[in-house]
C-alpha cells in the first residue's frame, strides 16, 4: 500500500552525485572574473540553490551575478556535467515506486535543459512523469511564461503537472535547507536525505510545518513511502 501518491525528487545530492562537477564550475567563475576565491566552506554552499542567488550572496552585484551565470553555465555543458553519477541503488528505488504506482518527478533548481540531460545521462528518464527545472536567472522573463526561479516554483510547476488535487499524499525528498524550504512553503511532506550535501539540523529548521522523515541510504526511501515495503 502507499503512503504518497506522489513523490518529488530533487537532483543534486539526491538523485546524483554532482558536487565534483559543480564547485568545479563554481571555482572558473571566480578565476575568469578574477575575483578573491571564497574558502571552501563557501564554496560548498554553491551546492543546492539557484546559481544567481548564491553569487549574489557572495557579493556580487546583479550584473556581475549574470555574468557568472553564464560562465558556469558555459563551463558545467562543457566538463562538470559530465562529472555526475547516479547515487547506487537509486535506480532500484524508482524502478519499486514506479511499480507500486506512485507517480514521480524531479523538482530542481538546476537549469531545464541541465535537468533534462542529466537525467537522461543517468538513464532515470524512463521512471519520470515530469521532469522540472528553473527557467529563469532573477524571476523575470520575455516570454511572458510564469518563471520558474526557485524550489517553491518548481516544486508548484511539477505538482500542477501530475495532479488536479491537493498535497496531502505528496512528499518532496532532497537534502538540503532549499527543499526542506519549499516543501513546508508548497504543504508537501519531506524526506530528508542524509546521503547528499545537507545536515539533518538544517533540514529539520527549514521544515517548518512538521517533522522530515529521514533516509539515510536511497534504500531507506523505500520503506518511507510504501507502508508495507
Amino acid at each position: 500500500m502507499k503512503k504518497y501518491d506522489i513523490a518529488l525528487f530533487d537532483l543534486d545530492g539526491t538523485l546524483s552525485e554532482s558536487g565534483e562537477g559543480i564547485l568545479e564550475c563554481v571555482r572558473m567563475i571566480f578565476q575568469e572574473m578574477e575575483r578573491p576565491m571564497p574558502d571552501e566552506e563557501e564554496i560548498r554552499r554553491f551546492i543546492g540553490p539557484p546559481m544567481y542567488e548564491s553569487l549574489k550572496r557572495v557579493g556580487f552585484n546583479h550584473e556581475d551575478a549574470q555574468t557568472g551565470v553564464e560562465i558556469y553555465k558555459r563551463n558545467f555543458i562543457k566538463t562538470g556535467i559530465y562529472k555526475n553519477k547516479v547515487y547506487e541503488g537509486i535506480p532500484q528505488v524508482l524502478q519499486q515506486l514506479k511499480a507500486a504506482g506512485v507517480r514521480l518527478g524531479v523538482a530542481s533548481t538546476k537549469y531545464q535543459k541541465f535537468t533534462d540531460r542529466i537525467i537522461r545521462m543517468l538513464e532515470l528518464d524512463d521512471y519520470f512523469d515530469v521532469i522540472g527545472g528553473s527557467t529563469s536567472l532573477t524571476g523575470e522573463t520575455d516570454s511572458g511564461q510564469v518563471p520558474r526561479h526557485n524550489k517553491i516554483d518548481v516544486m508548484h510547476y511539477v505538482i500542477d503537472s501530475l495532479t488536479e488535487t491537493g498535497n496531502e499524499r505528496i512528499v518532496m525528498i532532497g537534502d538540503t535547507r532549499y527543499d526542506a524550504d519549499g516543501a513546508a512553503k508548497v504543504g508537501t511532506d519531506l524526506i530528508g536525505c542524509l546521503f547528499g550535501y545537507g545536515t539533518e539540523q538544517e533540514l529539520r529548521e527549514y521544515y517548518t510545518i512538521g517533522t522530515p522523515l529521514f533516509a539515510a541510504e536511497p534504500q531507506d526511501i523505500l520503506p518511507l513511502i510504501l507502508r508495507n515495503y
